[in-house]
């Protein structure tokens, strides 16, 4: 009764509490930490470098398929040019179906000396080829040997087709197999047949059977 009679009236604590806070404050409320932002920037440096890391591989791996198909490239430009040279400098028959009539050195009233060349006997028309690559350098007539092609060849041999019917070609570059002519009985001829002469480096003529024979070509 004294304490309520002085005006002063005490409240109860609550239990567990203490009376620390002189001033009455309450207690300080625990602060949430303040984030700085560096794992963020972490986090894209990482995206970044795995990304330039990426293009680069992509870069290195499409330069590597570049070089690869370039590579492959030359190499196939390589062997088409091989294979064409092979085949320029290849040596044939001038003509495909034939009967062999006279021989080289064979004598006779028909040749002022000895004959010069080898007979291929085919039908008027048949088509003469060009026996390898080189360049027409003569095509006309030519009194006994009648209408003729003179082709010098890449190795400097000078081949004859004489007594033609028809010239396919007259001037130009020739391949091997390219048809020139057509076989015929022009000149001093008694029938249709090609004469044909083999003249190395464009010298005198040689016996164009063994000539071939040498060339791996069969009469």
């Amino acid at each position: 009764m004294a304490a309520a009679a002085s005006g002063a009236l005490a409240m109860p604590q609550a239990a567990g509490t203490t009376n620390n806070d002189s001033d009455g404050s309450l207690g300080a409320i625990p602060q949430r930490p303040q984030q700085t932002g560096s794992g963020d920037a972490d986090a894209l440096e990482t995206v970044a470098a795995a990304g330039e890391s990426l293009t680069a591989q992509t870069s290195e791996t499409a330069q590597v398929a570049h070089t690869r198909i370039a590579e492959h490239q030359r190499q196939l430009a390589a062997e088409a040019a091989a294979r064409a040279a092979r085949e320029a400098k290849r040596w044939l028959l001038p003509i495909s179906t034939y009967r062999i009539t006279a021989g080289f050195g064979s004598g006779g009233s028909m040749w002022s000396s000895t004959h010069t060349g080898l007979d291929f006997a085919a039908s008027t028309g048949t088509e003469v080829y060009s026996m390898s690559s080189g360049e027409i350098v003569f095509a006309g007539y030519d009194g006994p040997y009648g209408n003729k092609i003179v082709i010098e060849h890449w190795d400097g041999t000078e081949t004859w087709y004489c007594h033609l019917s028809r010239f396919v070609q007259r001037s130009g570059e020739v391949s091997p197999g390219e048809v020139i002519g057509q076989v015929g009985s022009t000149g001093n001829s008694t029938g249709p047949h090609l004469h044909l002469e083999v003249h190395p480096d464009g010298g005198g003529p040689v016996n164009p059977r063994t000539w071939l024979e040498e060339q791996g070509v069969s009469v």
